[in-house]
């Protein structure tokens, strides 16, 4: 015998599974009032028996007496049981919602529905095709507050009249947004700007150049290990700059490192011809964008993980040439002591690696060595990255 409580919980697990697509199904329909489900939800109440009433007749009488006394949403379907040694019964049976509206006031939801309808809806009035969003957009748009969901109309309103304005976050004349609140609900106003471009010259110009907003680029940190390259940055041995000026830098290094640690990024003394750049982590393709970078000499020096390698194979996909420092399988089996674990290996597959990289992936995947095995870079000895060092160099 299900009880009220019990239903609840069941029927709130389905609510919140099929609510993006129930509100979107509600939004979408030119009638306000089609809210109604094709066919009702029907939810079996595990109605006793004859056999159960016999056991317990004043328990089954109780739960009878409390489903027949049912007056909030949805209505109880009941069944007339002619029971030999009880008569014949009233028993409840089944509780029915016709709306998606009555299962969510029932599962205390009733207020995320309305606002998510009204969302929806409203957007649509600007947007036809935002009526329907994708799981995530939809997710993160229900979530927001009042006045973070004004913001974003307003954000998406102002974007969509100023295509090109080319001004940053900061500068927008909207209430209330600043650059802290576009970074926090980036990812809802891509998503939902780039299904409102989705065809056209609209959405050619969004691709290439997102809200029509100017960004300031993360600083790509510099170490110059040569002091003839230190005469074309004004004498300067550690400094950050955007791409676009260090694009501009006319130089030739003979060597680059590309070095993830940034701790290791400044343990490295003077190398003839040599720059290091530090610390990209994933973001390793704003690299292309240097064009003496391609002419040099690149050692790519990363973490001993399935992540180090995703990000070398990333890399290769912009510099085919570039190789890999410490991150073979003797550099792992020789610092046994010093591994950590990777909680979340990657699963990405990884083309651009060597042979013997691949197989270095493929032990670290399969537990081969224990499960999670990671070597981070800054723990390998000093002397040892000099002496691969050196030993690279005189290749």
């Amino acid at each position: 015998m299900k009880t009220t409580a019990q239903a609840r919980d069941e029927l709130r697990i389905r609510f919140d599974r099929n609510f993006p697509q129930w509100a979107q199904d509600v939004a979408a329909s030119a009638d306000r009032l089609a809210e109604s489900f094709a066919e009702p939800l029907v939810l079996s109440l595990q109605a006793p028996s004859e056999k159960d009433a016999l056991a317990d007749f004043d328990a089954v009488s109780k739960w009878a007496r409390g489903w027949l006394g049912y007056d909030g949403p949805g209505s109880v379907r009941t069944a007339q049981r002619s029971w030999r040694s009880l008569a014949s019964q009233r028993i409840p049976t089944h509780l029915e919602f016709t709306s998606a509206a009555h299962v969510a006031s029932f599962v205390g939801r009733a207020r995320v529905w309305s606002d998510a309808i009204e969302r929806l809806r409203v957007l649509g009035l600007d947007w036809p095709v935002l009526r329907r969003v994708d799981r995530a957009s939809f997710t993160k748009l229900v979530e927001l507050s009042a006045a973070d969901w004004q913001r974003t109309r307003a954000f998406l309103a102002w974007v969509d009249a100023h295509p090109t304005s080319g001004l940053l976050p900061r500068q927008l004349p909207i209430p209330g947004l600043d650059t802290k609140w576009f970074e926090g609900h980036r990812a809802l106003c891509t998503g939902l700007r780039r299904a409102s471009v989705a065809e056209g010259a609209a959405a050619a110009a969004f691709e290439a150049d997102g809200f029509g907003l100017r960004t300031l680029e993360p600083a790509i940190a510099l170490r110059v290990l040569d002091d003839s390259l230190r005469e074309h940055v004004g004498g300067l041995v550690d400094f950050s700059a955007p791409p676009e000026a260090l694009a501009r830098l006319s130089w030739s290094p003979r060597l680059v490192i590309v070095c993830e640690n940034l701790q290791c990024a400044y343990s490295f003394g003077d190398i003839p011809g040599a720059v290091l750049i530090a610390k990209q982590g994933f973001a390793v393709d704003v690299l292309r964008r240097l064009p003496w970078l391609a002419a040099a000499r690149i050692l790519y020096w990363g973490d001993l993980d399935t992540h180090g390698f995703a990000i070398l194979n990333r890399f290769r996909s912009y510099f085919p040439h570039a190789e890999s420092m410490l991150m073979e399988e003797q550099t792992l089996l020789e610092n046994r002591s010093l591994w950590a674990v990777e909680p979340v290996p990657s699963t990405q597959t990884m083309p651009l690696l060597t042979d013997a990289e691949s197989l270095v992936v493929a032990a670290l995947r399969s537990g081969v060595h224990g499960t999670g095995v990671r070597l981070e870079q800054e723990r390998i000895p000093w002397t040892a990255v000099e002496e691969a060092l050196t030993a690279l160099l005189e290749t």
